[in-house]
């Protein structure tokens, strides 16, 4: 049937591929609609956003001069961020999205904008970085990385 092992393996190779392409497009689109789910409960101040993270998920944001590790630490942080401000916008820009075997990392550029209840308006950008695992079925932030752009960028 086939002229050689090789010309076998080479359609078994592209069948692999034409198989997994259409699973890994679905983890990428899931993927994207949890961080996009994720943004807008920040933004909205909800709890809802903690459900995105493990409960062991370590993060890093510009403010924090150590590591946020775990669920109690994250909630404390952001809670008490969210105490200190009227509103908040996290706009993710140039969001890129990728799978490598069962991770998912999402990351790009953002702008960061909060009215504190002292003060007016303020607007900062930066960069990040999500990790991401896959728990029985659904996509949870198990690291990320948040960093204010060089000044001058």
């Amino acid at each position: 049937m086939f002229p050689s092992k090789r010309a076998f393996l080479g359609c078994l190779v592209v069948l692999g591929l034409l198989v997994s392409t259409p699973a890994l497009a679905a983890d990428v689109d899931d993927l994207k609609a949890t961080y996009e789910k994720a943004v807008k409960a920040y933004n909205a101040q909800d709890d809802a956003w903690f459900a995105m993270f493990d409960n062991k998920a370590v993060s890093f944001h510009p403010t924090a001069p150590f590591a946020i590790d775990g669920d109690a630490q994250n909630k404390q942080a952001i809670k008490s961020f969210w105490g200190t401000v009227d509103s908040t916008t996290f706009t993710p820009l140039n969001t890129k999205y990728r799978m490598i075997g069962s991770t998912g990392i999402v990351w790009g550029h953002y702008a960061f904008a909060n009215k504190p209840k002292d003060g007016g308006m303020r607007t900062s950008y930066g960069r990040f970085t999500l990790i991401y695992a896959k728990s029985d079925g659904k996509w949870l932030a198990v690291s990320s990385h948040y960093s204010a752009l060089p000044s001058g960028n």
